[in-house]
Parts: C-alpha cells; sequence; structure tokens
C-alpha cells in the first residue's frame, strides 16, 4: 500500500531519546530549539547549553517569531579591521560554530533556500553568509496548526519540510516520526540508529491526518486571497503606476518592522567606526528599503522620495524583480510582516485591493 511504502524510510524516536540525538548532533556546537512563551504562546529560538531540554519546549504549533535568517546574516557584526596586518583574510572557518537548529518549520526552510540564491548562488558570494549556512545543521518540523496570519499555500507552499532540512520530524503520541532529507540527515541517523524504531502505520496516519488539517485550515483563511501565480505577477506589472498605491501606502509608518523580520529580505548597510586610536572598523548591520534615505545617492538624490514609491517597491521587488532575476517569488507566506506591522497592513489584503482594481480594469 502506500501507507507502508512511505513507512519504508520513516523512524519514530520517542522523546528520551530525541532529546539523547540532539546532544550527540550537537557536540562540539551550538544547539538552538523553539520556545514557547508562557505569556503569549508564539515561538522563540532559544540556545540549550544544559540538558534535559526545557519543558515549554514547542516542537508543533507554526513557525517561531524570528527567521531563519538571524543565524546565517547576524543583524550586526564587524567585517573588517584597518590597518590591518592580515590583508583580506577571511577569519579561519574554524573560529564559526557549527550550530543545530531544532524546529525549522516549512516557510522558514524555502526562505532560506530563497536567500541562498542571492547570497550564494550568484555572481557575488557574502563570505560571512556561506560560511554560517554551511556549518548549519538544520531539524526541520511539521507545523501542528498554522497562525491566523500564517499564507503558505498561496505561495504554493506546504506546512511541513519539503526539502532544505537535513532531518525531518513531526510530533506524534509519544514522540516524533523522523525521516531523512540529506545524505548527511541519512548519516545522521544510520548513525544514532540505536535510538530509532521503525514507524509504525498508525503514525504514519496520524501525521498525515494532522497535515490534511493544517492545510484545510489555510485554505479556509485564505479562500479570499490572490495565489502568488504569473497571473498576479502580470497584474503587477499592470498597476505599477496605478493610484491604488496611494491608499495602501496611507497607513504605512515607515517603522521597518516588516522588512527587519522578513525571512527573504537581505539589504545591508556599511558602515565605519573608531575602535581606539588611529583603528577602525566596518561593520555590516540589515538595513530596510523603507526608510527614507535608504535608496538615496550623492547630491541627495533619491529614486524614491515617496512612501508610496518605498512601499510599493516592497511588493515589486518580491512579487517582481525577483521574479525576473532569480525565477522566484522572494516570500514564504510566513506571515510575520502582518504580525508586526504597525498599521497592520497586510500584505494579502494588498494584493487583492490590487488584483481587483486592475483585474477589472484588464477585464
Amino acid at each position: 500500500s502506500i501507507l507502508s511504502l512511505t513507512c519504508e524510510h520513516m523512524y519514530f524516536i520517542d522523546a528520551t531519546n530525541f532529546e539523547r540525538f540532539l546532544k550527540k548532533l550537537s557536540a562540539g556546537g551550538e544547539l538552538f530549539v523553539p520556545v514557547r512563551n508562557a505569556e503569549t504562546g508564539k515561538l522563540r529560538f532559544e540556545r540549550i547549553e544544559h540538558f534535559p531540554l526545557p519543558d515549554n519546549l514547542g516542537l508543533d504549533g507554526y513557525r517561531t517569531v524570528e527567521p531563519l535568517k538571524t543565524f546565517a546574516q547576524l543583524l550586526r557584526c564587524p567585517v573588517a579591521d584597518y590597518p590591518s596586518t592580515d590583508g583580506d583574510e577571511m577569519p579561519d572557518e574554524k573560529t564559526f560554530p557549527s550550530i543545530v537548529i531544532v524546529g525549522a518549520r516549512g516557510c522558514d526552510l524555502a526562505s532560506l533556500a530563497l536567500v541562498d540564491k542571492v547570497e550564494t548562488e550568484g555572481e557575488f558570494t557574502d563570505p560571512f553568509y556561506k560560511i554560517r549556512r554551511d556549518r548549519m545543521i538544520l531539524v526541520g518540523a511539521d507545523c501542528g496548526e498554522c497562525g491566523e496570519r500564517c499564507f503558505c499555500n498561496l505561495l504554493g507552499g506546504k506546512p511541513w519540510p519539503e526539502k532544505g532540512c537535513d532531518v525531518s520530524i513531526a510530533k506524534v503520541q509519544g514522540g516524533y516520526l523522523a525521516e531523512a532529507s540529506s545524505e548527511r540527515g541519512e548519516k545522521f541517523i544510520k548513525d544514532s540508529m540505536d535510538l530509532f524504531a521503525e514507524a509504525r502505520d498508525a503514525q504514519v496516519k496520524m501525521r498525515e491526518e494532522t497535515r490534511a488539517a493544517v492545510v484545510k485550515r489555510l485554505e479556509e483563511q485564505n479562500r479570499a486571497y490572490p495565489r502568488a501565480d504569473a497571473k498576479l505577477t502580470e497584474i503587477l506589472r499592470a498597476a505599477l503606476q496605478d493610484e491604488v498605491w496611494n491608499g495602501i501606502a496611507a497607513r504605512c509608518v515607515e517603522c521597518g518592522a516588516c522588512t527587519n523580520i522578513c525571512p527573504t529580505c537581505y539589504c545591508f548597510l556599511l558602515y565605519d567606526q573608531r575602535t581606539g586610536g588611529d583603528h577602525f572598523q566596518r561593520v555590516f548591520t540589515w538595513d530596510s528599503c523603507q526608510a527614507t534615505g535608504y535608496a538615496r545617492m550623492a547630491g541627495m538624490l533619491n529614486p524614491r522620495p515617496r512612501l508610496t514609491d518605498r512601499v510599493k517597491h516592497r511588493y515589486y521587488h518580491k512579487y517582481d524583480y525577483l521574479v525576473q532575476s532569480h525565477g522566484a517569488v522572494f516570500c514564504s507566506g510566513c506571515g510575520r510582516c502582518i504580525d508586526t506591522c504597525s498599521a497592520g497592513i497586510d500584505m494579502r489584503e494588498s494584493l487583492r485591493t490590487v488584483k481587483e482594481k486592475i483585474g477589472s480594469i484588464k477585464a
């Protein structure tokens, strides 16, 4: 049967052995797991320096508050010291710790793969990003539910890891279903086979039922919103100069929360600071295209002086420009931008507003 075929490369690991597995996996490195905030119920990553794992471990629920990019592209970090006797040499890769991240959800894994396209697969490579990325071990996890602002289904995503991790787990009664998602993941499981047992059909069925329930809820809550397909990109191109964007941008307070929390935003700023005497340091930090001075050039010229221009740019960068340059929509439907927006702007609503206006004109 299909079910028995599904079980062939799937394993079960109980909670006690899962902890042993993580302890072995993170030996010599850093371990991060999602923990649940008692007041908000939301998940965030927490570094585990001592076992046992915390009681508020959250491998059910949905994605964490912060995106995975925070581990590969640090919010702020020094990239050079000068004058320097080391020339342009990069720090030894061994000075960067290996990082094991547990509970990476499907939307975040998809987002990380998109940022990889820009940071490591193009003509230029960010060496700091690449080293951190290469030293990252990812244990993906199914979403046991979805948030009211999640919309991965509109981007063609699923609420479980499809690719991009080493091992994928799903919470079931008594423990977790686990399967390898990479060659490295296969080795991790093979080296710890004494901790795993063969998955039973009933456990696989439990996982599939949970997945179906989450997909159903996603479809129901996002039924009124447009899917990110070629038709939507065509509509956006037709709306480039339309006044519909004035209404969408009118509520924006230019706080930049949307770009800072977005798992696929990667813009940055370099600045210099004195570290003592005649020595200086160049620092990398995140930047936001929603800030007034972001696009400002020499002579104070600014191609996006109006707030409408900047708000509109964010949508076009994700749903059009990067489609042309990198062949993909740079949004995973995680819903973080909606959660954090000070003005309550909902990207789904904005795209629906544009589609309703421009789509009716084109019709």
